[in-house]
């Protein structure tokens, strides 16, 4: 089941920040110090399916290696700043969400429909983790997939580098390589063929919309006009409440 459909997408575009309820908020600290996933199991006294909600995160936990388990009640006091900026005044309880080894929210479920391969599906690869902390920053991505050898790769990530540039510090270049193999489900998700000749580029908007996609090196001009562009495919597990459902970015 998506984000959407629980109404809490927006946990995907949140930003923790240090205004949250104390003892959630040094547990998270914490995990991303050392480089855990978390996963937040919101619950509130007397909630059933709290228990069996547990054993499932625990279960997934034996699979997610460097993992762990944090607990926020939703109506604790201390948990108040946290519960308004993920939006969980109406959601379905008990929830579980994930959040990723740098730090940000990556996925949610209704305890009810979770299991331990969905939960454990849900921990992004290091690049996707990368674009979602940016995305959750309101940066626009410009994503440069390669192979070491191609011919073009060079000009390729400079051209992404001299529009990153060109937009100071409000966008974010990630640069991912075809043959890393941390990265295949991810660039599936992309719609990238990793068979390629050519590097492929990607451009996502502040909205989580991938708003270009090109196998040619592109001029820096075209590359910034693409960031600021709205419209386009959703890039995966990255966009806005009302944007485009479709994952297929748009070809130029």
């Amino acid at each position: 089941m998506s984000l959407r459909s629980l109404g809490v997408s927006v946990l995907l575009l949140g930003v923790m920040t240090s205004i949250a309820g104390a003892s959630v908020r040094s547990e998270l600290d914490l995990a991303a110090k050392q480089g855990q996933v978390a996963f937040i199991l919101v619950t509130e006294p007397g909630t059933a399916g709290t228990a069996e909600a547990k054993a499932v995160v625990q279960q997934a936990m034996l699979r997610v290696k460097r993992s762990t388990l944090i607990e926020l009640q939703r109506s604790n006091p201390e948990n108040a700043a946290l519960v308004a900026q993920f939006r969980l005044a109406g959601a379905p309880m008990p929830l579980i969400l994930l959040v990723a080894r740098n730090g940000v929210i990556a996925g949610g479920l209704l305890a009810s429909q979770a299991t331990p391969e969905a939960l454990a599906g849900m921990v992004p690869s290091p690049k996707k983790a990368e674009i979602l902390k940016a995305l959750q920053s309101g940066k626009p991505v410009f994503i440069s997939a390669t192979r070491k050898g191609m011919p073009s790769e060079a000009k390729a990530a400079a051209a992404c580098a001299a529009a990153c540039s060109k937009m100071g510090d409000k966008s974010v270049l990630v640069r991912i390589d075809m043959a890393d193999a941390r990265e295949a489900a991810f660039l599936a998700e992309l719609k990238i063929n990793t068979s390629s000749t050519k590097p492929v580029t990607l451009v996502i908007n502040a909205q989580g919309q991938v708003t270009g996609s090109y196998t040619e090196t592109q001029d820096v001009a075209s590359l910034v006009q693409a960031a600021t562009r709205t419209g386009g495919g959703c890039a995966p597990g990255a966009c806005a409440p009302g944007a485009a459902s479709s994952c297929a970015p748009a070809k130029k």
